[in-house]
């Protein structure tokens, strides 16, 4: 008998992402009667070998030659062997060392394995790739020919075989804890955590590892049952316990020897491996099947990778200078992403300042760039986007030329994020009083007690009543509006100068929407932070802003005070978005006008204004360079070549040709 370790054993499917291990989940497994009966006959044979002494009928040495390859009897349950010796005792007494022996490779593994998947898919990059070349070589090691190597150098030391054991089974197992730690990481919460300041190995071990314990456990049992098998095929090979002490592996060599005489001792001892092999596999099998029903579903992110950008279509403006009094400042951002082999421009030349106290709304449809502007002020875009071109200087630092640890101060001090989706950016693991003393440790050196007296200042801060007992509950326990001021309340806990909000109130009624923008704007006046809120919707804009930026196609096309760009925008894709806004219709039988067409793809984004195929104004000369924001009275700036007619009121500019 031989066993090999075959890499598709191990990598069988598992979910890329899963709930972690809590009493909830441990109920339902427990529910599945394939997992309980797994579970108590593995629990049997782990107590029966703790307590042997007190279970086996007889010594697993003591030969009854009156009785050789005896069946089964009230004095010998499972028979004898051929010496005469209880066959139940000596399996008892056996799975003693096949425990041990199997604690020892698994543990091997987890050790070795478990941070190195952790920190493979979630770091990614080069680090990734070079883990990922080292699997690849330790999976084509041929187990069983090292492990004999093995005995053979360290003279039957069968704990240093485990321990090499172990070791060759890291490859496989770190592969599939790798893939879904990838799953994992582009996950709202994850994102969450770095934006308020987390460092990596704390984000990979208190918000990530606990989302893919299911997998983890999966690849437990497996490993569990290759050792088994691995184990007792080295036993019947000679290796490990010696006679007369029992092993598995032992017990069914010496039943292979004497099957012509009597088949019953090769059944009792290859019975109890099949046993424990087939539990083993039913309770992975099983885990799985639990996990897949509470997955939510992860967001998948693209593997980063290095590209040439793609050519664009417009030649690059030259960006100014940042604006030294502003507390942000953007010049010439470009941001680009993966795509078939290519890198592909989201953002093109965006400039814009905000000031110390103010409020800046970033409005345009969806597909314009907006959130991928706002999350590359913090470095955190997703899906392997990077920031191409430009500065992005807050403070007077460059957060482009930030180190990683100046990064993760930044994140949460300097500025702060809150997204549309807060119960998803709120690790469903942690209770809120946890996720916000996490978020306010990382910038500050309180005590425990210190720490849960600002969380609770927080959540009143955020106008959440009953806020200790809020401390208690869990993200599932909050409702939509809740879970928003949670989200805002871990955000303020580094005191940031910036809070960027993306779309806060998108998920949210009515009136929640009236009472989050209430509590950002009073927020604002208490704290004298500064606002980039990030929306669609005019009249989110014009509640709690004294500027605006318009985005269309990866641009800013239009920038002015909330009151005189809604009172005479200066672009037209400015106009036709004011005129659909159904709060600018006043007549319940009157259409809602709409803008025709859609935002183009990045990848067909016309030369020269990248609004011209859609525009009513547009003319040749809008496709021949690419537009410069025309300065315009009142601080304003507008990317169009008319843009001094339109802000003059005139319906048909000067020079166009409508449609």
């Amino acid at each position: 008998m031989s066993t090999v370790v075959s890499p598709d054993v191990i990598e069988r499917a598992t979910p890329p992402s899963a709930p972690p291990v809590t009493p909830r989940f441990l109920r339902r497994l427990i529910r599945r009667p394939s997992a309980a009966i797994s579970l108590g006959v593995l629990a049997l044979i782990v107590l029966a070998a703790i307590f042997a002494p007190l279970v086996a009928p007889d010594s697993p040495n003591y030969a009854d030659l009156a009785h050789p390859l005896a069946g089964p009897t009230l004095a010998h349950p499972l028979g004898t062997d051929q010496l005469g010796r209880d066959l139940l005792s000596r399996l008892i007494y056996g799975a003693r060392p096949a425990i041990v022996e199997t604690l020892e490779v698994v543990g091997t593994t987890l050790v070795l394995g478990l941070p190195i998947g952790l920190m493979s898919g979630f770091i990614g990059g080069w680090f990734d790739r070079m883990v990922m070349q080292v699997i690849d070589i330790g999976m084509a090691i041929p187990a069983m020919v090292v492990i004999l190597i093995v005995l053979s150098v360290f003279s039957n030391d069968f704990d240093i075989a485990m321990i090499a054991l172990g070791i060759l089974l890291v490859p496989p197992f770190v592969r599939n804890i790798r893939g879904a730690v990838v799953a994992v990481r582009g996950e709202l919460f994850v994102d969450a955590a770095r934006v308020a300041g987390l460092s990596p190995p704390r984000i990979v071990f208190r918000h990530v590892l606990p989302r893919v314990s299911g997998p983890v456990l999966v690849q437990a049992t497996l490993l569990s049952a290759i050792s088994v098998l691995f184990t007792s095929g080295l036993g019947y090979l000679g290796f490990g316990v010696q006679p007369p002490n029992p092993s598995w592996g032992t017990m069914v060599g010496n039943a292979q020897q004497v099957i012509n005489e009597s088949s019953w001792p090769l059944v009792a001892a290859g019975g109890i491996v099949g046993i424990t092999v087939l539990c083993l596999g039913l309770l992975g099998d099983a885990i799985r099947d639990v996990s897949v029903e509470s997955w939510t579903g992860p967001v998948a992110r693209s593997r980063r990778h290095s590209v040439a950008l793609a050519a664009p279509l417009d030649r690059e403006l030259a960006p100014r200078e940042p604006n030294a009094d502003a507390l942000l400042s953007v010049r010439g951002l470009r941001v680009a992403f993966p795509r078939q082999g290519r890198s592909v421009l989201v953002a093109q030349d965006v400039d814009f300042d905000i000031y110390p106290g103010e409020a800046v709304g970033l409005i345009g449809e969806s597909g314009c760039g907006k959130t991928s502007v706002a999350r590359a002020v913090i470095r955190l875009l997703r899906g392997g986007g990077e920031v191409v071109g430009g500065r992005i200087v807050v403070g007077g630092r460059d957060v482009l030329a930030l180190d990683a640890n100046e990064l993760r101060r930044f994140r949460g001090g300097e500025v702060g994020y809150i997204s549309q989706e807060p119960q998803i950016s709120l690790d469903p693991t942690f209770k809120v009083g946890a996720l916000l003393r996490e978020a306010i440790k990382c910038h500050s050196d309180m005590s425990r007690a210190a720490a849960r007296a600002r969380a609770v200042e927080l959540l009143e801060l955020v106008r959440l009543p009953e806020a200790k007992h809020v401390l208690a509950l869990y993200p599932h326990e909050l409702s939509g509006g809740m879970a928003q001021r949670v989200a805002l309340a871990r955000a303020l806990a580094g005191r940031p100068r910036l809070l960027i909000a993306d779309e806060p109130t998108t998920a949210l009624d009515v009136t929640l929407q009236s009472e989050i923008l209430g509590l950002l704007r009073s927020l604002q006046q208490e704290t004298g932070m500064a606002l980039l809120l990030v929306s669609h919707d005019c009249w989110v804009i014009s509640e709690l802003c004294q500027r605006v930026l318009v985005m269309y196609a990866g641009q800013v096309v239009e920038q002015a005070p909330v009151d005189a760009l809604f009172d005479r925008p200066a672009h037209p894709y400015s106009e036709r978005l004011l005129l659909s806004d159904p709060g600018s219709v006043t007549d319940d039988a009157q259409p809602l006008p709409t803008i025709p067409g859609t935002v183009p793809a990045p990848e067909d984004w016309p030369s020269g204004c990248h609004f011209r195929e859609r525009c009513d104004h547009a003319s040749a000369a809008c496709a021949a360079a690419p537009i410069p924001l025309a300065e315009l009275p009142g601080g304003r700036e507008s990317r169009c070549i008319f843009a001094h007619d339109l802000y003059d009121g005139h319906s048909t500019p000067s020079g166009c040709s409508t449609r």
